[in-house]
């Protein structure tokens, strides 16, 4: 592969990355889970090749320059923006995923070092899917459990046995959870943008 093919390659696959990044900010992502991360992966790969077959040119060295700065920049204001890369790249605060059906997903994860464990459920639209709501996964297991304040505590870290789509109507989504074996529907509203309390 000739140094132009590698720098257009290179090129493409940072283009798809930064489209990807933008669409999260919009609460969109490629359809699936590991879609995302694998594009990052590549773009992580491929960005270590070509520092080490490009080092000797002087625009490589400003650019390992830029991203190295731009991690320590990241650190500096209390680690929020670091974190947010690492989710982004990695695994972690992914604790399960769960498709309904052709359409539906969720995800009972910690998308960040300062959030509570949460619902998300994503909608697939083609190739994309897009996040249509959030919920504290403490109100989906206080609920299903029939939680009361006289009850003993249960962590966030209780997984879901198993989750059923139950109705979508414009205004909700009507899902059956079963955590420590019980079961109950829990109906999460459809806003857009919307984050249940």
């Amino acid at each position: 592969m000739t140094n132009k093919k590698i720098a257009i390659a290179y090129l493409v696959i940072s283009l798809i990355l930064l489209c990807g990044i933008l669409m999260s900010i919009n609460n969109y992502s490629f359809s699936g889970y590991y879609p995302d991360k694998i594009i990052g992966w590549l773009w992580l790969s491929m960005t270590v090749f070509v520092i080490i077959k490009f080092w000797k040119k002087k625009i490589t060295k400003v650019y390992f320059t830029l991203i190295i700065s731009g991690i320590i920049l990241s650190i500096l204001p209390m680690m929020i923006p670091f974190f947010g890369l690492v989710h982004y790249f990695s695994t972690i605060g992914s604790y399960q995923r769960i498709q309904l059906d052709d359409t539906y997903r969720i995800d009972r994860n910690r998308p960040g070092v300062l959030y509570k464990p949460q619902i998300t459920i994503y909608r697939q639209e083609g190739i994309l899917e897009k996040q249509i709501l959030r919920t504290h996964y403490d109100s989906v297991a206080e609920n299903v459990l029939e939680l009361t304040p006289e009850s003993p505590i249960i962590g966030s870290d209780q997984p879901i046995q198993n989750a059923r789509l139950v109705n979508v109507t414009k205004d909700s989504i009507g899902i059956e959870y079963q955590i420590m074996n019980k079961k109950k529907i829990y109906y999460h509203k459809t806003k857009e943008n919307w984050f249940e309390e």
